[in-house]
């Protein structure tokens, strides 16, 4: 059976979006964890909290997670034209936690979902460039809804037929 990990990175409209596409993906028989970034409350990364505290046991859980996965759909608003500091902090521990920085992400297949008030492209292009660079295969197609565009469900379960498929691979 297909794993997809669906990380959220907000508490309320993309949480609602995960929780969605987790429901789609369990009706196609997947097994799917659904993980709120904002609910571990990682302290900000900088190389004197490392340094000082070491990584803390919550970014290595979820590090451990992440390398035991193939599929994952990423989740979060547009925050000010770019993915929100949730997000980005969480990735800045997970590839301080590996060995390799893009050992975490690298070669694993990534959906892109976000609901964002301000359009959401540019929140979903830097996620793209983000995850790229730390070397995931990223599906083309993505997922953007807002407070006039509903989620389009046969959209969704493209995207989590293409992840099992291509996470089974």
């Amino acid at each position: 059976m297909a794993k997809i990990i669906i990380l959220v990175a907000s508490s309320v409209n993309n949480q609602e979006l995960g929780l969605k596409l987790q429901e789609l993906a369990l009706k196609e028989n997947c097994e799917v964890e659904l993980i709120n970034l904002v609910d571990i409350k990682l302290p900000l990364y900088s190389t004197v909290e490392e340094e000082k505290n070491g990584i803390p046991r919550s970014a290595v859980d979820l590090t451990q997670k992440i390398l035991a996965s193939k599929a994952f759909i990423i989740v979060a608003p547009e925050y000010n034209g770019v993915m929100p500091p949730v997000l980005n902090n969480a990735t800045a521990w997970i590839t301080r936690a590996t060995e390799d920085w893009r050992e975490a992400f690298g070669e694993k297949i990534v959906a892109l979902a976000t609901h964002s008030g301000s359009g959401g492209a540019k929140g979903l292009q830097a996620m793209r460039i983000h995850f790229g660079h730390l070397g995931a295969n990223i599906l083309a197609r993505e997922l953007l809804t807002n407070y006039t565009k509903d989620l389009n469900e046969e959209s969704a379960l493209a995207i989590i037929k293409s992840l099992v498929r291509l996470s089974e691979a």
